[in-house]
């Protein structure tokens, strides 16, 4: 939540300075963000995990899921 609010803020500050490169910075956030979800939630999940890190687990994929389809929508409209 902190990271999306920070990431507002900048693009509010700085719209008019970074639009022109906005594709390549959201696709790049996006690999990033994408990148530490693998590495903290759906790496190395075995069947034996608590109800908790279950519970991330599927929240990570939701947002892969929402981050494509995201991701997408900006390719097919710009």
């Amino acid at each position: 939540m902190g990271a999306g609010i920070l990431g507002f803020g900048l693009g509010a500050k700085w719209g008019s300075i970074a639009s022109d490169y906005a594709l390549v910075i959201i696709l790049l956030g996006a690999a990033l963000h994408l990148s530490g979800m693998y590495l903290t939630q759906m790496k190395n999940t075995s069947g034996s995990t608590n109800k908790a890190a279950r519970v991330l687990w599927y929240s990570a994929w939701v947002c892969l899921v929402l981050l494509i389809g995201l991701v997408l929508y900006l390719l097919v409209d710009s």
